[in-house]
């Protein structure tokens, strides 16, 4: 049997219908009661013998609706069987025997059901012969398990059939999240193209231009050399700004940032010193680009505030997370004339970037230097 087919029993008999249990089973004791004076010899004392006999059973099959399949074919057995020989002394015994008719057919395949709803009619006329009562009453028990039958038939194909609408329901609206999720990529290709376009191009083409100054000007002698100098940097700026649009596309895209070769090659650029822990592996776009601009950042105040400063990168890969730490000792000279510029946002910025994908940063003095700690799950 089925996971799926356990769950439709689980519906078939809800935590609802335990109440309705109790009261049935007060119901009976009261009915059978009702039709046979006290006694304690002969047929009355097998009547409430009999009756005794159900009581366990019904209590087992209410307070523990989702027992176990083996567990609950015992169950109904026994009620039908005991329900069978007991309306041989008392009328009420056609409930039992189509109670547990019911009770099998909400909870199990139609043959199995009709199997344990047989037994009822089949103890019936044994005990009907065995006590030289009439065989038709065998009649009223074959009705009486047909009709419980057909009732339990009837609840477990409904509560199957409300259990596929939920399954389909839930297909549907994954389906409407995919969906969303494919527009959503769509979107984040159509910026990405937009981006190559118009940073990627100008970019390029700034840098080209930037060139051409720059041969012009290297083919004069009495060009000062600041202005040669300003160019070089201008021309930087702008192949790293090129460099920086082409990673935030491919994270737009989707495409796997390399994030170690990435800082290699910016620590290289800026003096800075990076040590790598853990198995590499690679991450999410966006969290290799948020760890990158961590680091970018960093390395911008180093430069800007403490200028030759030792710097050291640390990128760690942990089981579940990833690290990056930037970390810097005191400037051996004034800050930089970059110090004053920029809105002083930068900090709050890589903060929002790395919240937004459930992590944290932390950032602070350290000794006579300053500390940024990034950390991702991942």
């Amino acid at each position: 049997m089925t996971a799926k087919s356990e769950r439709g029993r689980r519906l078939a008999w809800p935590p609802a219908t335990v109440p309705i249990r109790v009261v049935g089973l007060g119901l009976l004791l009261w009915a059978i009661a009702s039709e046979v004076t006290p006694g304690s010899t002969g047929r009355h004392l097998v009547t409430w013998v009999l009756t005794a006999a159900i009581v366990p059973a019904w209590l087992a099959w209410t307070i523990a609706p989702d027992a176990a399949r083996a567990r609950k074919i015992a169950i109904f057995c026994w009620i039908a069987a005991v329900g069978g020989v007991l309306t041989v002394y008392a009328p009420m015994g056609l409930a039992v025997v189509g109670s547990a008719a019911i009770g099998a057919g909400s909870s199990f395949e139609f043959v199995l059901a009709l199997a344990i709803s047989a037994l009822g009619p089949a103890a019936l006329a044994i005990a009907a012969l065995a006590a030289g009562r009439p065989a038709s009453l065998m009649l009223g028990g074959v009705a009486a398990a047909l009709a419980g039958l057909v009732l339990g038939a009837g609840r477990r194909d409904t509560a199957e059939r409300a259990r596929q609408e939920m399954q389909l329901a839930v297909e549907h609206e994954r389906a409407e999240l995919e969906h969303a999720r494919a527009d959503v990529l769509a979107e984040r290709n159509r910026l990405a193209r937009e981006l190559h376009d118009v940073l990627a191009h100008t970019l390029g083409a700034l840098s080209v231009q930037l060139e051409a100054i720059g041969a012009q000007l290297d083919g004069r002698a009495s060009t000062d050399e600041w202005l040669r100098e300003g160019l070089r940097r201008t021309r930087s700026l702008a192949t790293d700004g090129l460099a920086d649009a082409r990673r935030a596309i491919r994270a737009l895209r989707d495409d796997a940032l390399p994030l170690r070769s990435q800082l290699e090659k910016l620590c290289e650029l800026s003096g800075a010193r990076l040590a790598v822990s853990g198995d590499s592996r690679e991450l999410a776009p966006e969290a290799a680009l948020a760890l990158y601009r961590v680091a970018q950042e960093s390395l911008t105040n180093v430069t800007k505030h403490a200028p030759g400063a030792q710097v050291d990168v640390r990128l760690g890969y942990e089981p579940a997370a990833v690290s990056l730490q930037v970390e810097n000792g005191a400037g051996t000279g004034e800050p930089g004339a970059l110090a004053a510029t920029g809105a002083g946002y930068g900090l709050d910025g890589i903060r929002e970037r790395i919240r937004l994908l459930g992590g944290d940063v932390a950032a602070g003095p350290r000794g006579d230097g300053w500390r940024v700690e990034a950390r991702l799950p991942g």
